[in-house]
């Protein structure tokens, strides 16, 4: 009877450790949205932000013994982006209006946009771009300034003066495209820092 008790003590301690040690990570990310939307940054006169976020689907899950502290996705995308583009309402590219804001960073420190008016206080992690084509190079080589890109991160860009309005946003792929609706009505959000 110790014996039987012996054993199912060793295989519960087990179990146990290999619920705690061992992990489902993904280390892919397949894009399949994503969300282009005005923001006016309180306190700032300059009202022309647009905040970039995607939506992803995490895909080539693993287990891991002690996983290490990465972000999930960390092999990148599975697909090979080309090209990301924003469009007015005519349909003509204004992807090279964008360009880098002019929000004070702080080395080191995250930037979050929150959202104030929402019922739960959304906060978005984010950077701010130089400009689209830079975020291409990003995801396609998975680097952002000497660390691993993380795609949850939003990417804040500054549209320059211009009569053209963002209406649509085009990711294109090899062998497929999303178009998504720009949201242009604005949200005032604030930004902090951790």
């Amino acid at each position: 009877m110790k014996k039987i008790i012996g054993v199912f003590l060793i295989i519960g301690v087990l179990c146990a450790i290999g619920d705690v040690c061992i992990d489902r990570v993904p280390h892919n990310y397949k894009i399949i949205n994503a969300n282009l939307q005005k923001i006016k940054i309180k306190g700032n006169t300059y009202d022309n932000y647009y905040l970039l976020t995607f939506d992803v689907v995490y895909c080539n899950f693993t287990y891991e013994f002690f996983k290490a502290p990465f972000p999930p996705g960390r092999n990148g995308s599975i697909d090979s982006l080309c090209s990301i583009k924003v469009l007015d309402k005519r349909g003509y590219d204004m992807t090279d209006r964008f360009s880098q804001g002019s929000i004070q960073r702080n080395e080191g420190r995250s930037l979050y946009v929150v959202y104030p008016k929402r019922s739960d206080s959304t906060m978005i992690e984010a950077d701010v771009e130089k400009s689209v084509m830079n975020i291409t190079n990003k995801i396609n080589s998975n680097i952002d300034e000497n660390r691993m890109f993380r795609i949850e991160t939003g990417r804040i860009l500054k549209l320059r003066h211009t009569k053209m309005t963002p209406a649509s946003l085009k990711l294109e792929f090899k062998g497929r495209e999303i178009t998504s609706k720009v949201v242009s009505r604005g949200s005032t959000v604030y930004y902090a820092f951790d």
